[in-house]
């Protein structure tokens, strides 16, 4: 039943990874630009900010309710700080080119601000967490490792994926294209933020 219960827990890690989103663009906009092995610089900040994150959930949200409104209303700052990365990539002119666009610090932020992630974790996770630390010593903090390894399974896999791609996109109009297309991808998840936000606020 634990094992079940184990196999369970990555495939939840594995549908978390694959899940489109702001990190994954952003992976895949950095493996464009400096290869893969730079990209994975980006899963990296991305795996260390989500833990950071969902061990805090875990480790305050089995005695403190917050009410859901809240994250919500984060979100309008996650929403402003993919607006800012998706203006800077869409600058970007050449492969390689300028200083490093995806700090630790922003997709911390974009973590710590992203308000569907939050209630993602606390609705679909916590719960899980829970029913393992039943059946095992500190099985909510096993939860967390089984699933973080199964996101980052998947992230490495489609960016590795994507990076594959990188010969036919290196030509420099394609590379502005591409580039371009990625902070649109990054504007519609802002935009996403935003309008969950309002619609909670409002309904």
């Amino acid at each position: 039943m634990i094992f079940l219960d184990i196999v369970g827990i990555f495939i939840l890690g594995l549908a978390g990874g694959a899940n489109p989103g702001p990190l994954i663009a952003s992976a895949f906009a950095e493996s464009l630009r400096n290869g893969f092995v730079k990209s994975l610089r980006i899963i990296f900040y991305g795996l260390v900010a989500e833990t950071i994150v969902a061990a805090f959930i875990l480790f305050l949200f089995f005695s403190i309710n917050i009410p859901t409104i809240v994250f919500y209303i984060i979100s309008f700052v996650g929403a402003t700080v993919l607006i800012w990365l998706a203006v800077q990539v869409w600058k970007i002119k050449e492969i390689g080119e300028g200083k490093e666009i995806f700090t630790f610090k922003k997709i911390f932020l974009l973590t710590v601000f992203n308000g569907p992630f939050w209630i993602f974790w606390i609705a679909v996770c916590l719960p899980q967490a829970y029913l393992l630390k039943e059946q095992i010593p500190a099985g909510n903090f096993m939860f967390l490792l089984i699933f973080e390894l199964g996101w980052l399974v998947a992230t490495m896999l489609l960016v590795y994926i994507f990076s594959r791609f990188r010969g036919l996109l290196t030509n420099t109009n394609r590379f502005q294209m591409v580039m371009k297309i990625i902070a649109v991808i990054l504007l519609f998840f802002a935009a996403k933020l935003i309008f969950q936000s309002i619609m909670f606020l409002i309904s």
